[in-house]
């Protein structure tokens, strides 16, 4: 069987140096590894590595490997730096492969991501969504800051981390939002949940099924709703604390506040659009007999009762 990067520590250096014979090379670029390879071998193009003096390293390279060779062997210059390339290479291959990618939203932005299996992500405002940069197909695993919509492809497990545990899935559609108050949904299909402390027993969520986690207290709940409602540019409260509803106004608008004198556990129930602040305002404080001003801070609102 012809030899490849797995069993040959030579392959990648010969590789390099454009060595490999046609066979090989057109084994090579068949392969997946291959595609992985050469995109690694770009983009580590444009990182800025640490100097290194490359006739020091090849010294020792040469005499690593001349106190493992009995008989002297002859070996052109062009392979000995194709070796030390290949060391250096395989010396930040692990860090590299280990990288990841992150997509972030701001104040009142949405963004869709697509993942290498056709899965996508519906990110809400200011969210992040971080993966592993390389080999997708054997790594299915994200990572969720904030709140996001996925419609995940039928296939191999796909698992979502967060701050208070994993849903793991096999292909459908839910929502998490990962803020002060943790919520799931599923719209579709079968999800399960674990959360990180093992404090819960581990939830399979179906269709209109949800958990949210609230002062350590996990409770499960229905819903008939067919998309989450901010898909459309508005959010929606049953029974929430007012402190939720400021928090989620900070997260479409760029606003904070000021609310030290109010009592910001009390509950309000209703919805605000994503694209205009002072109907926003009125739709969640006016209702509530709040007032706000604006302070001298820029852009902070000062509530009172």
């Amino acid at each position: 069987m012809m030899k490849n990067y797995e069993t040959d520590d030579t392959f990648l250096g010969r590789w390099i140096a454009g060595e490999l014979s046609e066979e090989e090379r057109i084994a090579f670029e068949k392969s997946e590894s291959y595609k992985q390879f050469d995109l690694i071998n770009k983009e580590s193009q444009l990182l800025e590595a640490p100097s290194i003096d490359t006739n020091a390293a090849l010294q020792k390279v040469k005499a690593r490997l001349g106190k493992q060779e009995k008989k002297p062997k002859v070996v052109s210059i062009k392979r000995w730096y194709a070796i030390a390339a290949t060391v250096i290479i395989l010396v930040g291959l692990g860090i590299f492969l280990q990288s990841s990618k992150t997509y972030t939203t701001g104040i009142g932005e949405k963004m869709t991501v697509t993942l290498a299996d056709g899965s996508t992500v519906d990110l809400n405002a200011n969210s992040t969504l971080s993966h592993k940069r390389f080999f997708w197909d054997s790594n299915k695993e994200v990572s969720l800051i904030g709140e996001g919509y996925f419609t995940v492809t039928k296939g191999d497990s796909f698992k979502v981390h967060t701050s208070q545990g994993t849903i793991a899935v096999l292909g459908t559609q839910f929502t998490i939002k990962d803020r002060s108050i943790f919520e799931v949904k599923c719209y579709e299909g079968r999800i399960q949940f674990t959360d990180i402390n093992d404090t819960f027993t581990s939830k399979i969520l179906t269709k209109g099924m949800s958990i949210s986690i609230v002062d350590d207290t996990l409770i499960e709940d229905s819903f008939e709703e067919n998309a989450p409602i901010w898909k459309s540019g508005t959010s929606e409260f049953i029974d929430q604390p007012i402190s939720v509803i400021l928090e989620e106004l900070m997260n479409y608008y760029p606003i904070t506040f000021e609310y030290a004198t109010i009592d910001a556990t009390r509950l309000f129930t209703g919805t605000f659009t994503h694209n205009n602040l002072e109907k926003a305002l009125q739709a969640t404080l006016v209702p509530m007999g709040i007032t706000y001003k604006k302070s001298a801070l820029e852009n902070t609102l000062i509530l009172s009762d």
